[in-house]
This record gives structure tokens, C-alpha cells and sequence, in this order.
């Protein structure tokens, strides 16, 4: 099934009336002319393409050192702050900080991509680069001037925001008589040691394979016992005292079992459509919109890559009718150009083609499109919505260069009910961001991308240091964080033809992008902030009662493949740098929550 192979980077106003019910009216076809007249989501007018710099693929170093230059010469009358002690303070900082972030940034790419140029081999003489037609006929945009004096005030108002936000959060802990309070407990206790915790992750990625109690009671004491005198006493005494074939055993072994499992339900929204119906209807009644991810392993075989479109087109056909029964939500079901589907799906394109790889991009293509086709069909006729979901560095080029070819295609062209990720701890992130610009520019018809920091930073690193590849992503967090926010502001800025998705669970990330969408006048529902199910329960709710349109990405499907996940979401729920470590802490730090990356 679908390949999840990491661990896990950086997941993380006034109160508006509650949305307006009304009876949902069926939605026109995208390809019908007179729905098309009526919203912008049906048309394929090109949007008139503004005056950039020339077209070219790569960023030269000549055009890094401008863009340097540039930002260095705004923040030129701005003293860097150490310590931000009011909302004023920070904004006089920001300048100065914002500039000496992109000039690292810049650096560092520039280092990275000139490694990667003199690290691969000469082409061939004979071989030819053709270009995209886009590349052709649509200049390559450059990100947008930005001037001290907005720099400054949206330093400002994510200042304010932030700390109007904090002011409102619900740090009520849950009490004993919740579900959650021992799940939460169990995991605070978990986590309080490093060698508890790294026992706690080998026997859940293990749990899935043994079949007995017997089996899991052995593993129990095995992975335990060095770190024994760590455990509370009572599992200590259990631990000791029980055989793995005793009754004592075989109920300590259930009761692992059930926990594990618990906590897996906690951020996986079922495996059948009716679990699946609940647990997003569960969503709704709470404000709440959502996407549904399927779990699994690597597709390594044309049989299980028939059956994970199957499992797509079984979830759309059978999901989108039951949820479009519901009342229309005006919060969640309609953004400045009106409808947008309440079923929404994201996918990964290597799970459709067992043979998925880069080194036969044509090949790959070929075997992706034709079962992309028909879910993306499916999603037309039944009122849904499909996102691409990206995933480790080497698959970004051929992911990115399929979306595009397919939805330039007669049938697809005019579907705005789409979208893609972009990984901000990419160093080529902008440059894939503005190259979806230009692409977005020809084809006509927006798109949505969906921003994140990326969740293959354990892998990326540890396979680019083995190979002796120059590595891919930001090596520091604050370096990602950077480029997050600079990535933020350029989907602001093009809001109409990307739509900006702001996936985050971190305070600082979410109040700067909701700055920028003001001081850019971005209208509120044209753009939505995600986050992931199970996860930062109060700070969904939040912005859901202040107008925002929050979106809940959810995954779904069997327990066995679903346990490599759950680790991905127990180190994330765990990480030092989140802000979710803080949500309960009624004296935490709000100037280092809302402190500028670098």
C-alpha cells in the first residue's frame, strides 16, 4: 500500500456567529458553460500574465544575490532585538531579522545547488532538453519585492495576533474521566525519557506482527526490561512477576494491545466507509471540514496498486453522496468563488503504479495517469475533491511533472477541484512554488497547494549522508521555519490562482500567514489553515471560532498499516520545538512561541 517512511518533522479577531445553515443545492458541473459563468472554477480563461523576469528553471546565483541585496538594503535602518519584549519592539526587529534569514536561506541553497551541479555527470552530446509548454510561452514569475514598511507591519500584526490567539486558547487540561486525559498521560509519562521512549516506538512498530498474547507479553518484558527501573512501579512489578503464557501475562498483553490501539483510532478516522462517515461527521458537528488519506506500506506490486484506486473510488463513491446530504455550512462549503466540495481525498501517486520510478519518468507517467484518470472522473461526478500528496525528495520531479501534465489535458483543464504540496524544507521549494505559478498562469484555472514543512527530514538526511549526496533539505529548523513563511507570502500574493492551504500546528507559522492574507486583503475563505486529526484538538477549535476555514487531514484505513503512522504522530505530538508541548502551559513563553525564525 502507500508508502509512509518517516518519522516525522515539524508537524504546528473577534469570535464570528456560528455559520449559516441552509438546504445544499447540487452544484453545476465544472464544464457546464452556465456554471462556469457563474463561478471562476469553471473557467479557462488564462489569467493575464504579469511582467517578470526571464523565463529560466534554476535560480542563478546572480539572481539570489539581487534578491539579497534587495532585502539587506530594506532592513538596512532596522536594529536586531535580542529580546522582544512588547508587540513595538518585535516589529523593529523584524526588518533586520527577516533579511539576515533570507540571506542564510540563499546561502545555503546556493551552496547545496552548486554541490548537486558539479556532483552529476555531464549530459550526453547527443541528448536534448525539450521545455514544458508553459516554460515556453509564460515567463518565469520571481517572488515579489517586498518593502520594509510591510515588512514591519506584518511583523506587527503577527505579533498581536499571536498573542490575541494565546489570550483565547482553551488550555484547560482534560479531566481523568475523558478518554483523552490517559491517553495524553500515557504518553507525558512515555515521553519523559529518551530510552523509555525510543522502547515505547520498537515495540508499536512491532505490535502489528505478533499474533498472540504470548508473543506480545515476551516482547513486553524484552523491550522493557532495560529500561525497567524507568517504569512506573506497578508495571515494574507486573513485568516481573508475570510468564508470557500466564493469565497475568496474556492480560497485561490485552491490555497493551487495546492501549495501542486506542491511540491509533485517536489519529486514524477508520478503515470502512461507516467508521469513516462518523468519524468526519464527528468533524462537521464540530466546525470542522476534512481530507482522507489511505494508509499503507510501499506498493510493490500491480495488484496492490489496482486495489489502493479501488479503495479511492469506493471511499468517493460511496462518501460524497452521504456527506453532500449534509447542511450547507457556509464556513466550510463555500470559499470567494463560491462551492467547493464537502468530500475531499489526498493520494500519492507512487501507490497508483508499482513500477513508480524517476529513472523512466515517461514510463511512470503512463502507468500513474491511467488510474489517475479515473478517480479524478469520479471525483467530477460525484462532487469531490483530490489532492496529490508529495513525498520523498527523489519522486518530487516526477509528481510535480505529472499533476501538470494531466491536468492540462482537454478533460481536466477547466477542474479547479485539485491540488498539491509543497515542501518548505526543500531548498527548491520556491522555485517549485513558482514554477506551479507559471504553469498555473498557462493552464487558466486555479489550483490549490497545500504549504507544509515537510515530514521526510529523518530520511532525507540520513539517505543524502550515506549515498554522499549534497542534502536536499534545511538542516536547521529554523531554516525551514524561514522558508515556510517566505512561501506564505508568496501564495498570499497569488491567492487567485494558488490557493493558499497553510498546514501547520505552529503558533508562529499561523499567525504570520493570517497577517499576510490581511495586509494583502486575501479574503478570508479563499484561503484555509490544516491540521492533523487527533492532534491540537484546541488550537482546531480555535480558529474555527474565529472565522477560519480549518481543515482536518485524516487518515484511514487498517490498523496494520496504520501503526507506522501512529509513531510518525506520537514523535510529532512529542517534539520539543511544537507548539503543542505548550498548549497546556498556562505560563509558557508567548514571546519565544511567536519569536522570528533565526
Amino acid at each position: 500500500m502507500a508508502r509512509k517512511k518517516s518519522k516525522a518533522a515539524e508537524a504546528a479577531d473577534s469570535l464570528s456567529p456560528p455559520p449559516k445553515k441552509q438546504v445544499r443545492k447540487k452544484p453545476k458541473p465544472d464544464g457546464d458553460s452556465s456554471a462556469a459563468a457563474e463561478s471562476p472554477r469553471g473557467t479557462t480563461k488564462k489569467t493575464p500574465v504579469k511582467k517578470s523576469a526571464k523565463a529560466t528553471k534554476k535560480v542563478t546565483k546572480k539572481k539570489v544575490s539581487k534578491k539579497v541585496t534587495r532585502k539587506t538594503g530594506e532592513a538596512a535602518t532596522s536594529t536586531q532585538a535580542t529580546k522582544r519584549s512588547s508587540v513595538a519592539s518585535s516589529a523593529d526587529a523584524a526588518v533586520s531579522s527577516d533579511a539576515m534569514a533570507s540571506q542564510q536561506l540563499a546561502s545555503s541553497a546556493q551552496e547545496t545547488a552548486g554541490q548537486q551541479a558539479a556532483s552529476q555527470p555531464n549530459p550526453s552530446p547527443t541528448s536534448t532538453t525539450v521545455s514544458a509548454p508553459w516554460e515556453s510561452e509564460i515567463p518565469m514569475p520571481v517572488a515579489a519585492t517586498i518593502s520594509a514598511e510591510q515588512l514591519h507591519k506584518v511583523e506587527a500584526s503577527t505579533q498581536q495576533i499571536g498573542r490575541d490567539l494565546w489570550s483565547h486558547l482553551d488550555r484547560r487540561q482534560p479531566s481523568v474521566f475523558e478518554r483523552r486525559w490517559w491517553l495524553d498521560h500515557i504518553l507525558t509519562w512515555a515521553m519523559q525519557d529518551e530510552s523509555v521512549k525510543v522502547q515505547m516506538f520498537r515495540f508499536v512498530d512491532v505490535l502489528p506482527m505478533l499474533k498472540t498474547s504470548e508473543s506480545v507479553a515476551r516482547h513486553l518484558q524484552e523491550y522493557f526490561e532495560e529500561v525497567s527501573e524507568h517504569l512506573p512501579s506497578a508495571v515494574r512489578l507486573g513485568l516481573e512477576v508475570s510468564e508470557p503464557d500466564s493469565l497475568l501475562g496474556r492480560a497485561l498483553a490485552v491490555n497493551a494491545r487495546t492501549n495501542a490501539r486506542k491511540m491509533a483510532e485517536r489519529f486514524i478516522a477508520g478503515s470502512k466507509t461507516d467508521e469513516i462517515f462518523q468519524s468526519v461527521t464527528k468533524l462537521r458537528k464540530q466546525g470542522l471540514a476534512f481530507t482522507l488519506d489511505l494508509l499503507g506500506e510501499a506498493v510493490v506490486s500491480e495488484a496492490e496498486a489496482e486495489a489502493y484506486q479501488q479503495a479511492y473510488l469506493k471511499l468517493i463513491e460511496e462518501l460524497a453522496p452521504r456527506v453532500q446530504a449534509w447542511p450547507v455550512d457556509d464556513l466550510l462549503d463555500q470559499d470567494h468563488a463560491g462551492h467547493i466540495p464537502v468530500c475531499q481525498v489526498s493520494l500519492k501517486l507512487s501507490a497508483l503504479y508499482s513500477r513508480f520510478k524517476p529513472i523512466d519518468p515517461e514510463g511512470s507517467a503512463a502507468g500513474v495517469k491511467a488510474r489517475l484518470r479515473p478517480i479524478f472522473r469520479a471525483a467530477r461526478d460525484h462532487d469531490a475533491y483530490v489532492h496529490i500528496d508529495m513525498e520523498h525528495y527523489a519522486y518530487k520531479e516526477l509528481t510535480l511533472r505529472i499533476f501538470k501534465e494531466i491536468l492540462l489535458e482537454e478533460e481536466f483543464r477547466d477542474w479547479s477541484n485539485c491540488g498539491i504540496v509543497i515542501q518548505a524544507y526543500l531548498l527548491e521549494a520556491e522555485q517549485d512554488l513558482l514554477g506551479l505559478l507559471q504553469w498555473a498562469q498557462y493552464r487558466g484555472t486555479p489550483v490549490a497547494v497545500r504549504l507544509v514543512k515537510g515530514a521526510y527530514w529523518d530520511y532525507e538526511t540520513v539517505i543524502s549522508e550515506y549515498r554522499g549526496w549534497p542534502c536536499p533539505v534545511y538542516r536547521e529548523k529554523w531554516q525551514s521555519d524561514a522558508s515556510f513563511e517566505q512561501l506564505t507570502r508568496v501564495l498570499m500574493q497569488h491567492w487567485e490562482l494558488l490557493r493558499p492551504q497553510i498546514a501547520s500546528h505552529n503558533l508562529r507559522s499561523l499567525t504570520h500567514a493570517i497577517a499576510w492574507a490581511e495586509e494583502l486583503h486575501v479574503p478570508r475563505n479563499a484561503w484555509e489553515i490544516q491540521m492533523l486529526h487527533g492532534m491540537a484538538d484546541e488550537q482546531q477549535h480555535l480558529f474555527s471560532q474565529l472565522g477560519h476555514r480549518v481543515r482536518i487531514y485524516a487518515p484511514f484505513g487498517e490498523f496494520l498499516p496504520g501503526m507506522a503512522y501512529l509513531v510518525r504522530r506520537l514523535l510529532e505530538n512529542t517534539s520539543n520545538d511544537s507548539f503543542l508541548r505548550h498548549a497546556y502551559e498556562r505560563d509558557a513563553d508567548i514571546g519565544e512561541l511567536l519569536q522570528m525564525p533565526g
